[in-house]
């Protein structure tokens, strides 16, 4: 017993050790964009997509290889993952231009792809259904240190060794996590002879793809709205195409089946609200801080660490609360907390104390650390063990949706709230530091508005999941295509 207690806790530090370097990637990346812009010579709107390619590869891939990684194995998608990914990253760095920069960056997105789709089914298989919610803790852990140390360590690394740097410190991660990888996790049983689903894949990926992308242009000021409105119709054509194919699929990639389970469904689409919640408020703060407050992007960096600290040590404790309790009731008191901490942030001005402003950053991160682990842990305790693949690429396509809707959401709202609002404050006789700051103030309190009527979606959606605690899971008789 004790040797698979080891294996098991080999296995987590393991999924948290992939989980940690693709999550610091796409914060790092984030920090270091001006660099690479001025490097390559280009635009804001071309090197934009080194971020947006990869987002959207991410969203549009998971499904794909969670179906991959029960037919195949978990562990060898897993491995596979983690090779591509050091691979890849390697390439980025070494990128002569910015268009084969952003072709390697799609391929890393695939790598990376592949890890996040398999992570939380391997996790849920290693360890006791008890003790699910401690162990995907570890993995919000790892997001959390990733978040608080990838804007540092990347800015930093940025300016003493170059862009290519945030790539190259990959490589020995990399390394390590694979031979770890290949040595603690399980080794893949048996699998039954079904069959891929191709199309299902094609339909799912254009339909991500082609709603997102518009999505995410709506903030930009030159933007084609027939080129929009023609993406989102095909796009939401696609969509329903995939639906009705996979009902009627032998082996499909999504099992449909699995949204009959009442919290597998919930706890999906309140993922979704979360994520937006989130990113809402991490869109909206460095302006905040670096516009209203006139703080240095290094300073605004530490100023919302105790965010992402609060989540670190609330995201363990609230896992093992949920393997012992109900826990949509935690996941419900994690999302209120949280939108009553947005809806605190909006009233923030530039006179703010800064100790009211760090309380509630912390306030932010301990609601979504309640949130998170037991939501997660709600939904791989929901389906049985041959289906985990799917539903972890399941949830974490849910998450990139939220955080890529949460991004598209505040920017354009933010965008054409400064508009408009400029025009009115104008009239009224404020000009120079003092309209931009009220325009900015009107855009702060609707971003955040929104953002805390999707942590109120999120809450209710927790709420009305369903009993769950340590796990009960689907029958198997109820899941076709196995």
């Amino acid at each position: 017993m004790k040797i698979i207690q080891k294996n098991s806790r080999l296995t987590v530090a393991t999924v948290a050790l992939g989980t940690f370097m693709t999550c610091f990637d796409i914060n790092a990346t984030n920090v270091a964009l001006p660099l690479i812009q001025s490097g390559f010579q280009t635009t804001i709107s071309v090197v934009q997509w080194v971020v947006v390619a990869y987002l959207l590869t991410l969203c549009a891939t998971q499904l794909t290889f969670g179906r991959v990684s029960d037919l195949y194995g978990l562990k060898k998608i897993y491995v596979l993952g983690f090779i591509g990914f050091t691979l890849s990253s390697l390439l980025c760095g070494l990128a002569p231009d910015i268009v084969v920069l952003i072709i390697f960056r799609v391929i890393q997105a695939l790598s990376g792809s592949m890890m996040m789709a398999t992570g939380s089914a391997i996790v849920s298989n290693a360890v006791a259904p008890e003790n699910r919610g401690k162990a995907l803790s570890t993995t919000a852990i790892a997001v959390a240190v990733a978040t608080c140390a990838g804007p540092v360590i990347g800015g930093f690394m940025t300016d003493w060794f170059g862009w290519n740097s945030i790539f190259f410190i990959n490589i020995p991660i990399g390394i390590l996590g694979t031979i770890l990888a290949m040595r603690n996790i399980q080794k893949d049983g048996s699998k039954a002879g079904a069959k891929f689903d191709p199309i299902g894949s094609v339909l799912i990926m254009l339909a991500l793809v082609l709603i997102l992308l518009p999505l995410d242009m709506l903030s930009k000021t030159t933007v084609n709205p027939i080129l929009v409105a023609a993406s989102l119709i095909v796009g939401i054509a696609a969509l329903v195409a995939f639906i009705f194919y996979e009902m009627k699929c032998d082996h499909p990639i999504l099992d449909l089946n699995l949204f009959k389970n009442r919290i597998f469904t919930t706890a999906n689409f309140a993922a979704v609200f979360f994520y937006m919640c989130e990113f809402m408020l991490v869109f909206i703060s460095p302006y905040y801080l670096q516009q209203q407050r006139m703080l240095s992007v290094s300073v605004s960096g530490l100023m919302m660490l105790p965010m992402s600290l609060a989540m670190m040590i609330m995201a363990p404790i609230s896992g093992a609360i949920s393997d012992k309790f109900d826990s949509r009731f935690i996941s419900c008191t994690g999302m209120g907390i949280l939108g009553l901490a947005v809806i605190a942030f909006s009233t923030f001005h530039a006179n703010t104390p800064t100790v009211l402003l760090l309380i509630v950053f912390a306030v932010t991160g301990m609601g979504a650390g309640m949130f998170h682990t037991p939501n997660n842990s709600a939904v791989m305790g929901s389906v049985p063990a041959f289906s985990r693949g799917v539903a972890g690429a399941t949830l974490g396509t849910m998450r990139n949706i939220g955080m890529v809707l949460g991004e598209a959401t505040s920017a354009a709202l933010m965008s054409y709230t400064i508009n408009h609002a400029t025009t009115i404050f104008a009239t009224k006789g404020l000009v120079g530091a003092a309209l931009q700051q009220a325009a900015f103030s009107q855009a702060m309190v609707v971003v955040c508005m929104v953002s805390a009527a999707c942590a109120l979606v999120a809450l209710l959606l927790s709420l009305v999941r369903g009993k769950n605690k340590g796990g009960a899971v689907l029958k198997e008789s109820q899941i076709k295509g196995a």
